[in-house]
């Protein structure tokens, strides 16, 4: 599908080169100018969001087309925009009035629906494979909110977090991991061990059963009693 130059540079807003090291810098940032318990947190989130969208990844591009459940590689990109600004955003808009909070929300939800909306445009990924995503880091998101908010957190100071994440974006943004064609490398080791065992378990299944001889003679016996009331009836 041709794809314009906004529908790449919102795409590329979601790719793992950029999403990882801005995570990474928001951890270094938390870690060293706000709370290491928060940095954890946001690592933890972001790690188990990757972990997780990978291996859904490598379980349905390998064996999923023996199940056809309609999804052959869940969006990385809609996982990673989900759960990286979303934290992101849940860090900046702690302790902040009501108008700022709902405002930061609305930025964060704009530009991870058109990161999610761009894998579409450009034929990457069907709804469902987007969908799956977005739902795998808005779990992780809301996870790390919810613990995020039992620790009653404070305001982070905008101009060092802003200034570390920004410069980031910069130096990072265009840059594409060859994370996907590794797990499909991966994905497809797997897949040959897969057919192997569905192939197996074919074998191992048992065979139909035979007809019986009686079955197979079914027939046979109105055949007798036929022949058997014509030759009463020649007696008679």
């Amino acid at each position: 599908m041709l794809a314009s130059p906004l529908t790449r540079f919102i795409t590329d807003a979601g790719d793992s080169g950029v999403l990882l090291p801005i995570a990474l810098v928001g951890v270094a940032t938390l870690w060293l100018f706000h709370s290491r318990r928060v940095a954890l947190l946001l690592l933890r989130s972001v790690a188990l969001a990757c972990a997780f969208i990978a291996a859904l990844k490598l379980l349905f591009l390998s064996c999923g087309s023996h199940w056809q459940p309609g999804l052959t590689s869940p969006s990385g990109h809609a996982c990673l925009s989900a759960v990286v600004y979303g934290t992101l955003g849940t860090v900046v808009a702690a302790g902040r009035p009501p108008l700022v909070r709902a405002a930061i929300a609305l930025v964060v939800i704009a530009v991870v629906g058109l990161i999610a909306l761009s894998r579409l445009f450009l034929g990457v990924h069907t709804m469902i494979e987007v969908l799956v995503g977005l739902a795998v880091g808005t779990a992780a998101q809301l996870w790390f909110a919810w613990s995020y908010a039992r620790m009653k957190p404070l305001r982070v100071d905008l101009k060092v977090f802003s200034l570390a994440l920004t410069a980031t974006v910069l130096v990072a943004f265009g840059v594409r991991l060859p994370v996907e064609s590794v797990i499909r490398h991966m994905a497809k080791r797997l897949g040959d061990r897969c057919e192997i065992a569905v192939a197996a378990h074919a074998v191992d299944l048992p065979a139909p059963p035979r007809p019986t001889v009686a079955s197979a003679q079914t027939p046979q016996p109105s055949r007798s009693s036929a022949s058997t009331s014509s030759a009463s009836a020649r007696a008679v």
